[in-house]
């Protein structure tokens, strides 16, 4: 039986992406995929008709078991020939629904675009929006099932400075936490230090928006 490779609703809804730019991403790979599929389309005509072509001289120049076997492979495939066409057509509906989908968040994606950013440089710009995001909603799906969350994605909020005091901010995590780190130098003794939030920034220079801009809510949008 011929059916969509996702339902709408996946696509809305189920698809990995909690921020608009992380979804258009998404989105884009599904709809490449249904693209190529769509194209497949005509190669599978071609190829049906260069077999009709084949058999036709095969029947006037060949050997009869060459012509036989190439009667099966052209029975076999007009046997699932229906199930194909609808396939192909269920193919051309989800390309609508991506490209209807990919519109929309657009439409709530565009004003947020950095100036000359293109689509692949926002990406990378929402990173780490995108996984503060993703870890939020797994430790707040935690405390409602558990009661607390678990350390493992405590320590995924650890990996960075903007996750980190997001979760605080919201109350997720302690506001008076501190983050531990050891010496850069191995060579000296071991030790733990607390890391003040505002130091923790600025050790952290992988950022395409300045540290500092981000902290106090300004980036170059526009």
């Amino acid at each position: 039986m011929a059916a969509k490779f996702n339902t709408e609703f996946n696509y809305r809804y189920q698809v990995i992406g909690n921020t608009p730019w992380e979804k258009i991403k998404t989105l884009h790979g599904f709809l490449e995929g249904r693209l190529r599929a769509a194209a497949l389309e005509e190669v599978g005509k071609l190829k049906h008709q260069a077999k009709i072509a084949k058999l036709k001289h095969l029947k006037k120049t060949g050997l009869e078991h060459e012509v036989l076997e190439l009667e099966a492979e052209l029975l076999e495939a007009e046997s699932f020939k229906q199930t194909e066409e609808d396939c192909y057509k269920l193919n051309h509906d989800e390309i609508k629904i991506l490209n209807k989908l990919l519109k929309e968040l657009y439409v709530i994606a565009e004003p947020t675009r950095i100036k000359g950013y293109t689509d692949e440089e926002m990406y990378e710009a929402n990173a780490a929006n995108e996984f503060t995001v993703n870890i939020g909603r797994e430790i707040q799906a935690e405390m409602i099932a558990n009661g607390r969350p678990s350390p493992a994605k405590l320590r995924n909020a650890m990996s960075n400075p903007y996750t980190w005091n997001a979760l605080k901010s919201v109350g997720l995590i302690p506001k008076d936490t501190k983050m531990l780190e050891g010496n850069i130098n191995p060579a000296l003794e071991i030790t733990l230090n607390v890391v003040e939030d505002n130091n923790f920034y600025e050790k952290k220079e992988f950022s395409v928006i300045d540290i500092k801009d981000r902290k106090k809510g300004i980036s170059n949008v526009g």
